[in-house]
């Protein structure tokens, strides 16, 4: 039985085995390139315009491009699909040219294009209608418009005026051009071109697309969706029961049409989640209960990642037609702020690029307060979500801790961990006196707030510390008397030096004798509610108002000399009577200015069209400097009237 067992014996280092196997000679082994052959498929990028169908061949390993040449002349000999002898073929590998005479190793299938002898190759425009017509001038208007690297939008602006101009009996058939389809025929990425502010030309360059083809849709029958300051069309959508467009399916389209195929490569696109995709029509979150007609405009917003990544992909289709007024670089249109607002309350259209505004958000984090981000252009204070869909990664997660530490901070049951080591918090019950974190296990003192005093109650540790707590008392106390509280935030505030105008770190601003706020004019002069009690009521400092920019307000000539020999002669001229005027030199026609000098005069602010004047009390008299500045303020004042 155990004969039939066997056993490996070891092969030793510099023996030669007993039992060697017999080399077998194989005829053909040697691998000769000239007689192995491959097959590959030759596909037309034409195909919906030429209709020849693919090639399906066998080559050598050493065959060239023109073998590939021959092979297609011979099979298109005749008929509509026939290749010229003198035709050029140009093959290109995905979407590179082969400019050399070699076929890639391993390539399964090549692309290939016809270009005949007098076909320049340039991208044409080709016409589908029955009821409208466009006729070959207006083709070749719609080209040179193409090749000149108009958006798509203009394409169909122009089509639907020429279609109305050609078509007059049935112009009422074009109520829109958006009801004009701009569709690539051929090409790495055949179909509708959805997006309205891509260039039209550049189909030919990333898709290898040369036909355009156009035709028009009935009214009412597509939808506009907005997002990254674009449009994009989709013609015939899907409709409910009620006629409405279903909101699924819509956001199923935009997926698969728009997102990920701005990028004919597939390694290039990324996955989006139906659910990241969010609606918003007429200011209101779309849901599935919203009724949208189809010819309506509905915006779209994505996740910051998601969007970052689609803008990259369709870079290549959108022209750069924007210039950021901070880095003085030109941009595309989606890397502007969305609807060109970087708030949703700013009054402005925004001229920051997206990158210089998170470079402005980047340094306010270093010099105020997270709650006091302002938009760059204007005095509107940044939201969550503004701060969010501009701020790089790093610095929202950074903006996102300290909002939530914020908010955790005014609930009264919630403490953080007293660990140096743990971020940890949680919210302990009312009455409780020892608590134990959850992540780090370390007991804390919720009734005082320390770690937990091991080894004595709370009120032996009460007690003990009873000399220590009324030292904090006192510096408490004196802290009060050396501080005022902030109105806006309650904060406490210490003046050591500086004027009385305070803006806390909160970014309330207020007069520190009244505590009154300060506050922005329609000049954007910084102007305060002073009390009347307070010293700035009647004569505000020289930081309020025009002052700061025009301190010539505040130029106070020195008294004249006294002159030898006594006191000059009176040389005014006798009191004005009836048959006796004598106009005040330089008069001031202008009655707003003639009330700024009266002000000015009475010590008010001259910038406060609300302060009380008194016409009695104002001199007659100017001296040689109000006079002379007056004068220019008085033409600088009719030369803008009469430029009106």
């Amino acid at each position: 039985m155990f004969a039939l067992w066997g056993f490996p014996t070891p092969h030793r280092h510099g023996e030669s085995s007993k039992h060697r196997k017999p080399i077998r000679k194989h005829h053909g082994s040697t691998h000769d390139s000239t007689t192995t052959k491959r097959r590959i498929d030759l596909l037309d990028l034409d195909y919906d315009v030429t209709k020849r169908m693919f090639v399906n061949t066998s080559i050598k390993e050493t065959s060239r491009l023109d073998h590939l040449e021959c092979i297609l002349k011979k099979r298109y000999l005749d008929g509509s699909q026939r290749i010229p002898e003198d035709a050029k073929i140009q093959f290109y590998l995905f979407d590179k040219p082969l400019d050399g005479g070699d076929i890639p190793q391993e390539a399964p299938s090549l692309n290939y294009r016809v270009l005949e002898s007098e076909d320049d190759g340039a991208i044409r425009v080709l016409w589908q209608g029955t009821d409208l017509k466009l006729r070959k001038p207006q083709i070749e208007v719609i080209t040179r418009e193409v090749a000149s690297g108009k958006s798509v939008g203009a394409i169909r602006e122009t089509a639907a005026n020429l279609l109305r101009s050609s078509n007059k009996s049935r112009e009422q058939q074009i109520q829109n051009a958006s009801q004009i389809v701009v569709e690539a025929m051929g090409g790495l990425r055949p179909g509708p071109i959805q997006g309205n502010n891509w260039e039209a030309r550049q189909v030919q360059t990333q898709w290898l697309c040369r036909y355009l083809l156009i035709y028009v849709r009935p009214p009412n029958d597509y939808l506009v969706l907005r997002g990254f300051n674009e449009q994009y069309v989709w013609h015939k959508p899907y409709r409910d029961s009620r006629g409405c467009a279903d909101v699924r399916r819509t956001k199923a389209w935009l997926k698969k049409e728009v997102l990920t195929t701005a990028q004919w490569r597939k390694a290039h696109r990324r996955s989006i989640n139906i659910d990241d995709i969010r609606f918003i029509y007429r200011g209101k979150q779309v849901n599935k209960h919203t009724h949208i007609r189809p010819g309506e405009i509905i915006d779209f917003e994505l996740p910051r990642t998601a969007e970052d990544n689609f803008i990259l992909a369709e870079a290549a289709l959108v022209p750069l037609t924007e210039t950021c007024v901070v880095c003085s670089d030109e941009k595309r249109v989606s890397e502007m702020p969305n609807r060109l607002r970087i708030t949703a309350s700013c009054e402005h259209d925004s001229s920051m690029c997206k990158e210089c505004v998170a470079s402005w958000i980047t340094s306010s984090m270093d010099t105020v307060t997270w709650d006091r981000l302002k938009c760059p252009e204007c005095p509107q204070l940044l939201k969550y979500d503004n701060v969010r869909a501009f701020a790089t990664k790093e610095i929202f997660e950074r903006y996102d801790t300290l909002a939530v530490k914020a908010l955790l901070s005014g609930i009264p049951e919630f403490m953080w961990c007293l660990n140096p080591h743990c971020d940890s918090g949680q919210i302990y019950p009312t009455g409780c006196e020892r608590a134990k974190c959850y992540a780090c296990k370390h007991y804390i003192c919720v009734r005082h707030n320390v770690p937990w005093h091991k080894g004595e109650t709370c009120d032996e540790y009460e007690r003990r510390t009873r000399r220590q707590r009324r030292s904090d008392m006192a510096s408490e106390k004196h802290v009060k008397e050396i501080t005022k509280a902030c109105p806006g935030c309650n904060r406490n505030v210490h003046k050591y030096e500086g004027c009385d105008h305070v803006t806390c770190i909160c970014g309330h601003e207020w007069c520190w004798l009244c505590f009154g706020k300060y506050y922005r004019d329609k000049d954007e002069f910084l102007q305060c509610h002073h009390t009347e009690e307070c010293r700035y009521h009647t004569n505000p400092p020289n930081y309020e108002g025009g002052r700061a920019f025009m301190p010539f307000l505040d130029f106070v000539p020195p008294p004249a000399a006294p002159m030898p020999g006594g006191a000059p002669r009176d040389r005014r001229p006798p009191p004005a009577g009836p048959g006796n005027h004598h106009p005040r030199r330089f008069p001031i026609r202008d009655p707003a200015l003639a009330q700024f000098v009266m002000r000015r005069h009475e010590d008010r602010n001259p910038f406060n069209p609300h302060a009380n004047i008194n016409p009695a009390q104002h001199r007659q008299r100017l001296d040689f400097f109000e006079e002379a500045m007056l004068f220019n303020l008085d033409n600088l004042a009719q030369r803008a009237e009469r430029g009106r």
